[in-house]
């Protein structure tokens, strides 16, 4: 029995030595949708890797009048989320962001250092996952309506690494005209 001891303080120790216990430890955060976006509340539509120059993602084809639900989750895995913006860099006339309701945000994001309206998000400290929900509105036919994602962490790569402490992409969401 002794002997068995013995041997679990022996593996317990090795384990603690081998950890960098220095404290750091860094990851490039994680954007990921939590299920597939769904259109007025029952088609759920396709996002495909495209690669182009202008956006990364394309989204199955939405109608105008359409609603697309998003839920998103949001990770820092070993760090703490800082920023988070969700933009239309170049079509804001076709549609439309709908939010949380603002005391929902405020319990995730700093009100004041947040531009809300404008799709920028900054989290409130020692954060380090989020569930962010939220929807689109197709006002208008388009083909270049475009929602850009941008999540940063706190982690500290140095100069030396070939790691990042933010992940953006650029999905593509086509509009036609209801028949």
């Amino acid at each position: 029995m002794k002997s068995h001891q013995i041997i679990f303080l022996g593996l317990l120790c090795l384990t603690f030595t081998a950890c960098a216990l220095s404290g750091e430890s860094n990851s490039t955060p994680q954007m990921s949708l939590y299920s597939s976006p769904v259109a007025n509340g029952k088609d759920t539509l396709k996002i495909s890797y495209a690669g182009k120059d202008d956006y990364d993602y394309l989204m199955d084809t939405i109608s105008v009048g359409d609603t697309v639900q998003f839920k998103f989750v949001l990770n820092a895995v070993s760090n703490n989320l800082v920023g988070f913006a969700l933009t239309r860099p170049n079509d804001t006339i076709s549609t439309k962001i709908i939010l949380p309701t603002e005391s929902s945000l405020n319990g995730v994001f700093v009100k004041a250092s947040s531009n809300y309206s404008a799709g920028k998000f900054m989290f409130i400290a020692k954060q380090s996952y989020a569930y962010f929900p939220f929807s689109y509105v197709a006002k208008a036919a388009s083909t270049n309506s475009i929602l850009k994602f941008y999540l940063q962490s706190d982690a500290n790569f140095g100069t030396s690494s070939t790691g990042v402490n933010y992940v953006s992409f650029k999905l593509k969401t086509p509009i036609k005209a209801k028949k």
